[in-house]
């Protein structure tokens, strides 16, 4: 039979030493034992002198990129701004348009209008005519025939 343990995990977190394996150090032999040296430093060596090569390039080109990137945001702010502005554009110029085709159709109605109304006027014209030359033909014919000469028919050019 087991016993059952009431140890947490943050317990043993606490108890054990955080692992920094494969990293060197100087120190007593034997320390964090009983003996009374507690001399401890970890060895950092000098970096190579081409290290600081190395970060210097990373820190320019570290730079550059944010340098880049600071125009890239203003460059996004400037479209975004004319995209904006495009919008409006669009806007009023669709409005323009409406406004347009709604002046058109209107025009159009009138226009459509007129000729029926110039259709109608002319077609008064025509039968107030044609009442005209028939009642001057009777009349002709009827002074014709007392005369005695028939009316043989008249040619009208509207």
């Amino acid at each position: 039979m087991q016993g059952s343990s009431s140890m947490s995990s943050s317990s043993i977190d606490a108890l054990t030493p955080p692992c920094h394996c494969g990293v060197k150090f100087y120190g007593c032999f034997g320390y964090g034992t009983s003996r009374r040296c507690s001399f401890f430093q970890w060895y950092d060596p000098e970096p190579p002198a081409r290290y600081s090569d190395v970060i210097r390039k990373l820190l320019e080109t570290n730079e550059g990129i944010r340098s880049e990137n600071i125009k890239l945001k203003k460059s996004r702010q400037e479209l975004l701004d004319e995209v904006r502005c495009l919008q409006q554009c669009v806007h009023q110029t669709t409005s323009e348009i409406e406004a347009a085709v709604a002046a058109s159709m209107t025009m159009e109605d009138n226009m459509l209008a007129s000729v029926t109304t110039t259709r109608r006027r002319g077609i008064a014209i025509v039968a107030l005519i044609s009442v005209i030359v028939f009642v001057g033909c009777f009349s002709d014919q009827s002074r014709q025939l007392r005369r005695g000469v028939v009316c043989i028919g008249t040619v009208f050019s509207i």
